[in-house]
């Protein structure tokens, strides 16, 4: 598949579709928010997830970045849905542990 075929996600600086996993949207603080989750390289210089900010006015470029991702998502083989959900699972452990800490050392400062 040639990067030409997705030109919003080669402007957003995705080099290699190919190399993507998944993706979510959400909503947080007023603006639409594109995570895109990579297959885990073996170079190690690629990102394991790239973050994207949309807000009202880029509606536009929003819409036609999920419209390629689904559109890859479609020649893709299915996801382990269990290996999908262990992924979430230590991500939100990360996440959690992460603010733990920072709930404590603030909690020190005090």
């Amino acid at each position: 598949m040639s990067m030409s075929e997705f030109p919003t996600l080669t402007a957003m600086g995705i080099e290699n579709t190919g190399d993507i996993a998944r993706f979510t949207v959400r909503h947080a603080k007023g603006e639409d928010e594109l995570k895109v989750y990579f297959h885990p390289g073996q170079e190690g210089s690629q990102p394991a997830s790239l973050k994207f900010a949309f807000l009202a006015d880029d509606q536009a470029v929003l819409k036609q970045a999920l419209s390629e991702l689904n559109r890859l998502q479609g020649e893709a083989p299915p996801a382990d849905v269990k290996a999908e959900i262990v992924d979430n699972l230590a991500s939100l452990e990360q996440v959690m542990h992460a603010k733990m800490e920072e709930i404590r050392r603030r909690l020190a400062e005090l």
